[in-house]
Formats: C-alpha cells, sequence, structure tokens
C-alpha cells in the first residue's frame, strides 16, 4: 500500500507544472484541480511628519511581502501571506517587551531602527450551503469605506495623536474558527477567535451575523459579538469587586449557532462585554451607496441612545454616501463622505483589559477609539495607470477619563457622560492629496501630502514605491 501510495503522490507531482503568469508564478496540475500562486514584493516607504510643537520626524520602512493561494479541490480554497519589515527613524526606539498591551512586538536593533513582522492566512472549505472557516487573519464587517464601528479589519489610518515610535500602526490579525450557512438571500456567519491582552492570560471573541439580501440591491446586517477573558490588572488595582482575580476559560456555548448571545450571557452570570449591531448599505440607484452602522454597547433599550444620563448608553455610528464609476470623458470618478461618531466609554469596559474591545491595545472597531467623531470625504480620478485623491476632514477626540480604551469606570465615578467636553477635545482639520500611478502590474509607485489645521499644526508627506511579482 506504501508503495501505491509513493507511485500516485510521484505521478501527481511529476503531471503538475510551474507558469509564469503575468504577476505571479503559478502552479498546477494537468487537470487543474490543484492550484498554488505565489507572489512577492519588495517596498519601501518614506514619511516626514512635521507637527508644531514637536521635531520632525523622518521614518523610513522597508520591507518584504509574500502572497500565497490556490485551492485544493474547487471545495477547499487557502490564501496566506507574510510582512517582514525593517524600520529607521530619526526618533528613538524603545525596547519592547512582547507584551500584547504594547501593541505589536518588534526587535530593537539599535537606538533608530527595529524590525517586526506579521503574517496572515486563511483557509475554507464549501460543503453547500454550509462553509467551514479557519485562519489568523483579520476580520471585517460592514459597509463602511473608512471608520468601521463594528470589526475594521486591516483598516488603519494615520492620527496625530498615536504617533509613536514606540508602537507599530498595524493593526494585528487573530486566530478564529468559524462557518457559514448560505440559503438564498440568507447569509449566517460565525466566529470564535483568541485575542491577545497580557501573557499567558486567555481572552476570547466571539461574533455571528445575518446578512439579508434584500431586493433593490439592498443588503442589512445584524450582528452580535461577546468578548470576555481572565482579570489583566493586579489585584485590588480595579474598583470594581466583581472584576478581580477573575480567570476565565472558553465559552464553548458560544460556538453554537442561532443562539442570542444576549440570552446565553444572562445563563452564564451576565459577566460578558456584549454589544448588538446594525448595518445597512442600499444600492439601488446605479453607481451611488447608501450606507450605515450602528453598533450598541451595554446600552439598556434603543431610546437610552439620546439619554446622557448614564454613562453605559454607550453607541457607536457611521453614515455615508459614495458615488462610484462616474465616467466622465477618460477620467473615472469616484466619491465618498463619511461621518463617524463615538460615544464615551465605548469599546471598554469596567472589568477592565480582559473585557475590552480591543487586541494588542488596538480597537478591534474604530481606530479613533471612544469618544470622537470624525467628518471624512475623498474625491478621486483614475485616467490610463494614473489616479489622483483628494482627501479632506475633521477630527475630533476628547482625552479626559472615558476617551481610552484602557479607561475603568468605578462605581464612585460620575454616572452621567460628556461627549466632546470643548476643555479636554483636540480639534484638528486635515487637508491633502494621494498621487498613485502604476504603469506596469509589476511596478508602483504612490506620494501623498496631508496639511493640518487646528490642535495639530503642520504635515505629513510620505512616499512608496512597490516592485512585485
Amino acid at each position: 500500500m506504501t508503495k501505491i501510495y509513493s507511485i500516485a503522490l510521484f505521478s501527481a507531482c511529476f503531471a503538475a507544472q510551474a507558469v509564469f503568469a503575468e504577476g505571479h508564478i503559478a502552479f498546477v496540475d494537468s487537470a487543474k484541480k490543484y492550484e498554488l500562486n505565489i507572489q512577492a514584493q519588495l517596498v519601501d516607504s518614506l514619511a516626514i511628519t512635521n507637527l508644531e510643537n514637536a521635531p520632525t520626524h523622518y521614518d523610513n520602512s522597508m520591507s518584504v511581502r509574500l502572497f500565497l493561494d490556490g485551492h485544493f479541490t474547487e471545495a477547499f480554497q487557502y490564501a496566506a501571506r507574510v510582512k517582514v519589515s525593517t524600520d529607521f527613524t530619526n526618533r528613538s526606539i524603545v525596547e519592547h517587551s512582547y507584551r500584547p498591551e504594547q501593541g505589536v512586538p518588534y526587535n530593537k536593533q539599535s537606538e533608530h531602527k527595529r524590525t517586526w513582522d506579521l503574517f496572515a492566512a486563511n483557509a475554507s472549505y464549501s460543503l453547500a450551503p454550509l462553509t467551514l472557516m479557519g485562519g489568523f487573519d483579520y476580520l471585517s464587517w460592514g459597509p463602511a469605506r473608512r471608520n468601521h464601528v463594528i470589526l475594521r479589519g486591516e483598516q488603519g489610518f494615520y492620527r496625530p495623536w498615536q504617533d509613536s515610535s514606540s508602537q507599530i500602526s498595524d493593526p494585528a490579525p487573530t486566530p478564529y474558527f468559524g462557518y457559514q450557512f448560505e440559503i438564498g438571500p440568507i447569509v449566517y456567519t460565525q466566529y470564535a477567535a483568541k485575542l491577545f491582552e497580557k501573557k499567558n492570560l486567555g481572552k476570547y471573541f466571539h461574533a455571528h451575523r445575518l446578512d439579508l439580501n434584500l431586493p433593490k440591491n439592498i443588503t442589512l446586517g445584524l450582528s452580535e459579538t461577546s468578548l470576555y477573558g481572565s482579570t489583566t490588572e493586579n489585584a485590588g488595582t480595579n474598583p470594581n469587586l466583581e472584576a478581580d482575580s477573575s480567570g476565565r476559560e472558553f465559552e464553548w456555548a458560544y460556538v453554537i449557532p442561532f443562539v442570542p448571545y444576549v440570552f446565553q450571557e444572562h445563563l452564564q452570570g451576565d459577566q460578558d462585554n456584549i454589544s448588538l449591531a446594525f448595518d445597512l448599505s442600499v444600492k439601488t440607484i446605479p453607481g451611488w451607496e447608501f450606507y450605515g452602522e450602528l453598533l450598541w454597547d451595554d446600552m439598556k433599550s434603543p431610546t437610552s441612545m439620546f439619554d446622557d444620563g448614564w454613562w453605559g448608553n454607550k453607541w457607536a455610528a457611521t453614515v455615508g454616501i459614495a458615488r462610484d464609476g462616474l465616467r466622465l470623458g477618460p477620467a473615472t470618478i469616484d466619491w465618498f463622505g463619511e461621518y463617524t461618531r463615538i460615544e464615551p466609554w465605548v469599546y471598554t469596559h469596567h472589568k477592565g483589559g480582559g473585557y475590552t474591545y480591543a487586541s494588542y491595545a488596538q480597537s478591534l472597531g474604530s481606530d479613533l477609539g471612544p469618544n470622537a467623531q470624525e467628518i471624512h470625504s475623498e474625491l478621486s480620478a483614475e485616467i490610463s495607470f494614473v489616479r489622483g485623491t483628494l482627501v479632506a476632514g475633521a477630527v475630533a477626540k476628547d482625552t479626559v477619563f472615558g476617551g481610552n480604551l484602557t479607561d475603568i469606570h468605578g462605581p464612585d465615578d460620575a454616572t452621567d457622560k460628556k461627549f466632546l467636553n470643548d476643555k479636554s477635545t483636540l480639534k484638528y482639520q486635515e487637508l491633502g492629496g494621494i498621487l498613485s500611478i502604476e504603469p506596469w502590474s509589476f511596478i508602483s509607485v504612490r506620494a501623498g501630502y496631508t496639511r493640518f489645521f487646528g490642535d495639530y499644526e503642520g504635515y505629513r508627506a510620505y512616499g512608496v514605491g512597490t516592485l512585485q511579482w
């Protein structure tokens, strides 16, 4: 039997062939049941940041990126990618302890140099109408184009108050497994994931979602998330007594399909961080999209959204409008405008880090964090291999208690909330442009410039060059 298996394996390998397709190398067998695609990128970038009351920063990043994807039969799809980066800066780099609460880890090579890496991988197996999924990847839900308030996945943007050489700005992937049922216009998706808050202490995330694909190109999404973990704060440091010295294991009840988390949590002691979310995308008018996302975080009732008398009435929302694919002569025009509002204390939890809506010190939702808002618009025009984008926006971020992911509300703290207190809120406007050029499939160049006004005065300019095959 072993000999027969070896002959079959040798025959399959002999039948495979390497194809140098445009932009990648592909390995396929003669029947094309198995396929492996490999791509590689070399990326070099330079950013210059000059903000008032701060020294001018020069940050250079070079990275090697590898991509792999393919299938074993049409039912089994897979993909993986890795990025290995080396950063140079004129700022001082501090040592990283590899503690998740300090963000994505890196290795300090010298006073002004560090190396770091990220990878992501996923696989799926289709047994229609069921699809099994698993990986170490980014999870993203909702139609928002800039600020996802539910799950932002890999999205991240430059925020002046987050500009630091001691933390990687890229969001981190998370290990997960899940499944999806698709029956006609109804799609049900469920994930169970592991998050990272403190070494050797468990933190877990569950999410399920129902997508309704309605007539007139309208999609409605309803989702729930549950988040919990072991206590990460030192004993006696959290003023909430029920949060002290508690250990949590993976709750398998959350893996059962179609069980509402808000009810399941009650049976498990009413101790987890539960949120409910809705999102809507309307593409009834060709070329146009109207969309929105709404996250309810521990609210008592829908009407309590507008009650600022209790700090726990936490919600976040993004609404937007977009026009895509408008042809004006040789140019293709795209535009969108978006508004995001995140109330105080959203994404935080009174039990501390084991229950916050975060992993590797970054929000799973919008990277604006709690107690913030943003108005943002982009107008793009593409002609042949050149694309230009104009960007305009205004951001407000409150730095007071309840405006940070790590803030813990105690029993003696104020029971009301204040959105964007004038005395503690940082406000700035930004105006900029991006130029992208891709004359051939193996090379691309992107350059951008942003001018900041308000509490952050100055500019940021950057350039990125990519070689790929």
